[in-house]
């Protein structure tokens, strides 16, 4: 621990740190009491900074079209995930699917989906 004076404002960073810590802790115990979770792993977006958002499989919807989860948590390196809300989420992919980023993927292509920068995810959202 360090030693001597906190800098100013040392306590309102702990208070919002402490906040944090327990908003994530919520999210993750809940999950197991009904907020539901949609795990997906993207090896290649560590180099593509992309993740593949399916939206279709063989001509239905499926993917982010279908969810009931309330977050979405990609791995998207060994160990480092994102944790996204659905509805962010979905906003940024209908601006993904708006620009024309939608292609194909999956086993054997049979998934429609788009390429979503994963900046836009970490940016601050304009308004959809």
């Amino acid at each position: 621990m360090t030693e001597g004076i906190a800098r100013s404002g040392f306590d309102i960073d702990l208070r919002d740190g402490k906040a944090a810590e327990k908003s994530l802790a919520h999210m993750l115990l809940n999950s197991a009491a009904g907020h539901l979770i949609e795990v997906k792993s993207d090896e290649l977006c560590r180099k593509t900074g992309n993740l593949f958002i399916e939206f279709k499989q063989k001509g239905r919807p499926s993917g982010i079209a279908t969810t009931e989860a309330h977050y979405w948590a990609f791995q998207y390196d060994k160990n480092c995930w994102l944790i996204v809300p659905t509805e962010r989420l979905k906003g940024q992919a209908r601006n993904a699917y708006a620009q024309g980023l939608i292609t194909r993927g999956g086993d054997f292509d049979q998934y429609e989906g788009v390429l979503l920068p994963i900046e836009w995810l970490v940016k601050p959202m304009k308004a959809v």
